[in-house]
């Protein structure tokens, strides 16, 4: 993967790296610091079965520039393995137990991010191994779940908004994430993958009527591309559908920012 003549790594302090995993592919992005307009977006995807933790071991030892020193790097982890806690319930030592209470599937490695304004916790799962490459390899990475960057993006919105009951769409790749924020802030944060557009359909209407959400007054503000239809379908049971633009200032920096998800974006904000 080349990358542009404006990012010079000779000196790498001046930027900062943010690697974006899913379980069939693989993102980063190269910012320098004080100059978002000098922004580069490359990925890959890998074929579904794929072995995800060698993948990252030969894309890493490949890009070996990865592992250098950057001002700071960014490690993104895209998944549905995610729980919310109150921050009031949450302690260092027992997070693996609170996550694997509400969960099919045991953590591998459970981390924690805090979404700003709400004190509430995201843990969120990580396959063991994975983790500790990332840890040798990288420079110190800072590791947060795609939620949780959507949600401290959605919850800054909030801050500037009318008040009313509102749920926030976020469609990218084969994911959904539907945050739910009534009068009091987040109430729900969840994700699906991989799922048709009909079941998209049922999943957020089920939603919004658990949240007694009003089909007159109450909003629901879309991100991303989703399914046409899905849009047709909600538009027969919900009045105020809106949707909710990439920020302003990344129609200024490169195309690549323009390409680039919501969550990875936040970071070079």
């Amino acid at each position: 993967m080349f990358l542009p003549e404006s990012i010079d790594l000779g000196h790498s302090e001046k930027y900062t790296l943010s690697v974006r995993i899913k379980p069939n592919g693989f993102m980063f992005a190269i910012c320098e610091y004080g100059n978002s307009k000098n922004y580069c977006l490359r990925e890959t995807t890998f074929s579904e079965g794929d072995n995800l933790l060698s993948n990252l071991q030969r894309i890493v030892f490949d890009l070996n520039f990865l592992t250098q020193e950057f001002r700071q790097t960014n490690v993104i982890i895209v998944s549905s393995d995610y729980e919310l806690v109150p921050a009031t319930y949450m302690e260092t030592k027992e997070k693996d137990s609170l996550y694997n209470f509400t969960q099919t599937t045991k953590a591998g490695h459970v981390l924690s991010g805090l979404i700003d304004k709400e004190d509430i916790v995201t843990l969120f799962n990580i396959e063991a191994g994975i983790y500790e490459f990332l840890c040798r390899n990288l420079w110190n990475p800072q590791f947060y779940h795609h939620s949780n960057l959507i949600a401290n993006h959605c919850e800054n919105k909030e801050l500037h908004s009318v008040q009313k009951a509102k749920m926030y769409i976020n469609f990218h790749d084969e994911f959904m994430d539907i945050l739910c924020f009534s009068l009091s802030g987040l109430t729900h944060s969840l994700t699906f993958e991989n799922e048709p557009p009909m079941n998209q359909v049922y999943f957020i209407l089920k939603l919004w009527e658990a949240c007694e959400f009003d089909q007159i007054n109450d909003c629901v503000y879309i991100i991303g591309k989703p399914d046409d239809m899905i849009v047709i379908r909600l538009q027969e049971y919900i009045k105020n559908i809106e949707w909710l633009n990439p920020p302003s200032e990344i129609y200024l920096w490169s195309e690549d920012a323009q390409k680039s998800p919501l969550d990875l974006l936040t970071l070079a904000l």
